[in-house]
């Protein structure tokens, strides 16, 4: 399936475009359907698709015997992880992949999920957090990826005053 960012919107003046006006650049994606029985001679090039594709029918199968997606998911990472799929980054991941799954994604949680696992790695490597000028690197790094200072105050759990001060400079 060719997918394109422009059909995602209704009309052009949804985008802020003129009515008669059309993107400058437009965005076209070629989707390929890698579920078990689909194209699967995409999935056998790769051992991971394969394997993902292989747990996501399992959730999907466990979900219609047991009616209920949260016990279907933990059923399917436990005969994933038995039967040698996606193993090894179950055994690591497993909480994060069983909540990801189970919730709705949101990419500023997302972002602060990923700064506090890097606040973590830092510790383990003997970074102390306390530091000032560490505090306002963070606070600027996260800005430069695109995080609100309302964002950043949240994540770092600083006071909203200070993000924005350091990210007026």
């Amino acid at each position: 399936q060719t997918l394109r960012l422009s059909n995602a919107f209704e009309n052009a003046s949804d985008i802020g475009l003129p009515v008669d006006q059309v993107p400058a650049l437009e965005l076209v994606v070629k989707v390929f359907n890698i579920n078990e029985g689909k194209n699967e001679h995409i999935a056998r090039r790769s051992k991971t698709l394969a394997e993902y594709s292989a747990f996501i029918g399992n959730v999907r199968k466990y979900e219609k015997e047991l009616k209920d997606k949260g016990a279907a998911l933990k059923q399917a990472v436990q005969y994933c992880r038995e039967h040698d799929i996606l193993k090894e980054f179950l055994e690591e991941n497993a909480t994060e992949v069983l909540n990801m799954l189970m919730t709705e994604w949101n990419w500023d949680d997302a972002l602060a999920v990923r700064f506090e696992e890097g606040r973590e790695e830092g510790r383990e490597e003997g970074w102390e957090g306390g530091r000032e000028e560490s505090r306002e690197e963070d606070i600027k790094n996260l800005f430069e990826f695109g995080m609100a200072a309302e964002q950043i105050a949240r994540a770092l759990k600083l006071p909203l005053d200070e993000v924005r001060q350091v990210t007026e400079q």
